[in-house]
């Protein structure tokens, strides 16, 4: 049986875990993309960074608000897929090009439709802390955290993320 004391001290002792890998799925399953006909797939890899990362649960706002200090030790995040496909005809629904991200393309850019399947936007931590945590309820708090950080009603991004707890990693 444990003393008075040792819950006290184990309440507010840190719990490190040297490395967290989070995954969600953006949703839906098919996103298409309008974007320069000229554009390659890394091209396009890079658009979505550049207009959805900045406003995504990783980024410094967001990050501090979700992950506290654990914001500061985020090693890596970066976006993945199952496929993409270069479409031949225009779909009823898309997401439309932002003029604004490549000026130099002018005005008489044609642009063409991509199909990305299976988008996973991906966070790695170099370590975590957490306080009040145990080897017991571990799993339960990150899923916790992590599951506060996706879309909902609080939490309106430019693309919904929803949290795949069947993928979390971490290593103590």
């Amino acid at each position: 049986m444990k003393t008075l004391k040792e819950y006290i001290n184990e309440a507010v002792e840190n719990y490190r875990l040297n490395s967290v890998k989070v995954t969600y799925s953006v949703q839906p399953e098919e996103i298409i993309l309008q974007c320069p006909e000229t554009y390659s797939e890394s091209d396009i890899q890079i658009y979505m960074s550049d207009k959805w990362m900045n406003e995504l649960p990783s980024y410094d706002d967001y990050a501090r608000k979700f992950f506290g200090n654990n914001s500061d030790s985020i090693a890596d995040v970066y976006f993945d897929y199952d496929s993409f496909e270069h479409l031949s005809v225009e779909p009823k629904e898309y997401i439309e090009w932002d003029e604004k991200y490549d000026s130099k393309l002018g005005d008489d850019v044609k642009l063409d439709y991509f199909k990305i399947k299976n988008l996973m936007y991906h966070i790695e931590f170099d370590r975590f802390d957490m306080v009040g945590v145990t080897d017991d309820n571990v799993k339960e708090k990150l899923v916790d955290i992590f599951k506060a950080a996706e879309s909902n009603n609080n939490n309106k991004y430019p693309i919904e993320i929803i949290f795949k707890e069947d993928s979390l990693e971490y290593r103590k």
